[in-house]
């Protein structure tokens, strides 16, 4: 029998696997307070995605990928209610868009993600 110092690590791992959004398309979501959700996807280098939200609440929103233990974040914004624009991969990798509530409440985020096509 598993014990619980053993079994919530792997449910806290599972919950936030759960809030991970994959792929291109349209998007809604509510962040309790002091959380966060993110959308992933690979692009190739030269590829862009175009994205657009709107937020009931302010939002730290940024657009990362993972080289080795750092995080680069090629894109950032604190506190945004809303946020669109082009990235462009200068490189092959996993790219996550991410949405962060920092405040009390909660906060509902809509947008839409576009995938171009490699220039």
């Amino acid at each position: 029998m598993a014990s619980r110092r053993a079994v919530l690590p792997m449910l806290a791992l599972l919950c936030s696997a759960a809030l991970a959004g994959e792929g291109p398309g349209p998007y809604s979501f509510t962040l309790s307070g002091k959380a966060f959700d993110e959308r992933c996807l690979r692009l190739e280098a030269g590829q862009s995605i175009q994205y657009r939200f709107n937020a009931s609440a302010p939002v730290d929103f940024n657009i990362h990928y993972h080289r080795g233990k750092d995080v680069v974040f090629p894109v950032r914004k604190a506190g945004v209610r809303e946020a669109s624009g082009t990235f462009k991969a200068k490189g092959a990798d996993g790219y996550c868009l991410m949405w962060e509530h920092k405040g009390s409440g909660s906060a509902a985020v809509e947008g839409t993600l576009d995938l171009e096509a490699q220039r």
